[in-house]
């Protein structure tokens, strides 16, 4: 039976330590087979089970590699929930036509093709030729080319001591006036 406390670390009642080998490593007990299996009925991955426990992920997959009837027991577990999730699923599409459409979709592969085909289309060959040939322009040139195909004109209209300058699509000179 797996017990999962809501609390606060300091009223949770004290669990034994996980028995250790000279190693190091946790030693596989009933105890803490049962918890995992229970874990992963209720939904847990063997990360999340490890965590509960506080067992390496990787040592409780050697163990499952190591022990045939351990492993037996958590895919079962886990093939129980995922079974019971899709009976809630089902029993939600008598209802929701919503609830139908997304298992036929996940479980048996359902979809529309042309929404398929509408996303990739849009993601592969939105860029029309134009834009296109523009970035391509832009990505080509360094950025010195950029600024020196400006030119610079001067803004007296400003009321500022020091002159002001901007980019224009025509040649200028530039003439700084004296005091």
């Amino acid at each position: 039976m797996l017990e999962v406390f809501l609390m606060d670390e300091e009223s949770a009642p004290p669990s034994a330590p996980i028995e250790k080998a000279k190693n190091g490593r946790e030693i596989f007990s009933d105890k803490i087979a049962d918890e995992i299996v229970a874990a992963c009925g209720s939904g847990f991955t063997l990360e999340k089970a490890g965590a509960l426990v506080g067992v390496n992920p990787s040592t409780i997959k050697t163990w499952a590699s190591r022990k045939p009837d351990f492993a037996r027991r958590v895919e079962s577990a886990r093939k129980k929930h995922e079974l019971s999730l899709l009976r809630d699923i089902e029993l939600a599409g008598q209802k929701s036509w919503q609830a139908k459409a997304w298992m036929s979709e996940r479980v048996y592969g359902y979809a529309q093709p042309s929404a398929r085909l509408q996303v990739s289309q849009d993601v592969t060959h939105g860029i029309s030729g134009n834009l296109a040939s523009l970035l391509a322009g832009i990505a080509g040139r360094k950025k010195t080319q950029v600024i020196d195909a400006k030119a610079v004109e001067v803004k007296t209209a400003l009321p500022i001591r020091d002159n002001s300058y901007c980019a224009t699509d025509g040649t200028q000179t530039i003439v700084t006036p004296t005091p």
